[in-house]
């Protein structure tokens, strides 16, 4: 499905900051999953899970196998869509539907890998053993970025699922990666923390 992609004179890259945070709105039985992400003030995008489920799949924690995610600014132009096939990979698309790449995650949930359009490897996430601090690499070693899940409140830690998440860049990323670590905690809270 094409779309109108985002002037991006206007909207530039939305993620080229330092930090970043990712919270998801406290709700008890959401029906589908949503994540908002921010500067220090502002909203920049929202990912938004494309299909609701029912109120019936919604209380038994059903959720289907493959699931698809919008993210888009907060007026809802589109930046790219986050397509998860199964519970272990992630894809990364333009508006137009032009793959920027996909994240990768290992069988303990504590290894992700990044990978490009050309499927070579540009990132690497490796968690620490509580799945709460993950370190993001270059293929060279290079430290790209940390990814904190940190604490979300009283009450939406006791009474719902959701979850926050900062990601901090440490040094310069290519700018076809950068969307791809700003995904990852949204892959790594959909497969640790789930299922919304």
């Amino acid at each position: 499905m094409s779309r109108k992609p985002v002037d991006s004179a206007i909207v530039g890259d939305p993620f080229d900051l330092t930090e970043l945070r990712i919270k998801q709105p406290g709700r008890v039985l959401p029906a589908r999953a949503v994540y908002e992400i921010f500067d220090d003030r502002r909203k920049l995008a929202v990912v938004r899970e494309t299909k609701a489920r029912t109120r019936f799949e919604a209380l038994a924690q059903e959720v289907p196998s493959a699931r698809m995610f919008a993210v888009t600014t907060p007026r809802r132009e589109p930046l790219f869509d986050l397509v998860m096939p199964d519970e272990w990979l992630a894809e990364l698309t333009d508006p137009d539907g032009r793959l920027i790449g996909r994240i990768r995650v290992g069988n303990t949930r504590r290894q992700y890998t990044l990978l490009d359009d050309q499927a070579t490897v540009v990132a690497e996430a490796a968690g620490e053993l509580s799945l709460t601090k993950f370190a993001v690499t270059g293929p060279a070693g290079e430290h790209y970025a940390q990814v904190h899940k940190t604490w979300a409140g009283l009450g939406k830690e006791i009474f719902t699922e959701s979850d926050n998440y900062t990601v901090t860049f440490t040094a310069p990323v290519p700018p076809r990666v950068r969307p791809l670590i700003v995904m990852t905690p949204i892959v790594i809270d959909i497969s640790v923390h789930g299922p919304y």
